[in-house]
C-alpha cells in the first residue's frame, strides 16, 4: 500500500514539476506579450490539472486503505501522521515525497504569484492607456461669440450606440 501511494505522490509530483515549468514560460510570455502561446499552455496546464484530480482520487482511495488497516479516519491522517507510524523505510520514502511534492508546490505558488502581478501591471497599463487617450481634449480653433475659444469636446475613442 505505502508503494502505491509513494508511486502515487511521485506522478503528482511530476506534474507539479510540469506545471512550474510551464508557469515559468508563461512569466516569458506575458513579458512578451504573446497571448496565442499563452493560451495554448493554459489549455495543456488545464489537461495536467485534470491529471491531478485523477491521482488526487487514487492517493484518497489508497489512504482510505491505509486508515482502515492502521484503525485511523481518512480525513483525520496526514502523511506526517503516516511516516509516524510506518516503519523507518516506508517512512523516510514518504517523507521524501511529501518534502519534494511541498518544494514544488511553493515554487509554482511564487511563480504564480509574480505572473499574476504581471498581468495585472499590465491590465493596469492598458486602462491607463486607454484613460489618457480618451481624456485628450480636441482643441477647436473656432472662437465664440465672448471672443474665448469655443467649448472644448472630449474625445471618445469607441464609438458605441447603446
Amino acid at each position: 500500500m505505502v508503494a502505491k501511494l509513494t508511486e502515487v505522490l511521485n506522478k503528482e509530483n511530476e506534474i507539479y514539476d510540469t506545471l512550474y515549468k510551464l508557469s515559468n514560460n508563461k512569466t516569458d510570455l506575458i513579458v512578451g506579450g504573446k497571448v496565442q502561446e499563452l493560451e495554448n499552455i493554459v489549455k495543456i496546464e488545464q489537461s495536467l490539472v485534470i491529471k491531478i484530480a485523477k491521482l488526487e482520487d487514487q492517493r484518497e482511495k489508497i489512504v482510505g486503505e491505509l486508515c482502515t488497516i492502521l484503525g485511523q479516519k481518512p480525513e483525520d491522517i496526514t502523511i506526517s501522521e503516516l511516516t509516524a507510524r510506518l516503519g523507518d523505510e516506508k517512512s523516510t520514502l514518504l517523507k521524501e515525497c511529501q518534502d519534494k511534492m511541498l518544494k514544488n508546490i511553493d515554487k509554482l505558488k511564487n511563480t504564480n504569484d509574480l505572473n499574476s502581478r504581471l498581468i495585472k501591471n499590465s491590465l493596469e497599463y492598458i486602462d491607463f492607456s486607454i484613460n489618457m487617450m480618451t481624456s485628450i481634449d480636441t482643441v477647436n480653433n473656432s472662437y465664440g461669440s465672448s471672443g474665448f475659444v469655443g467649448d472644448t469636446k472630449k474625445r471618445n475613442l469607441f464609438d458605441v450606440k447603446l
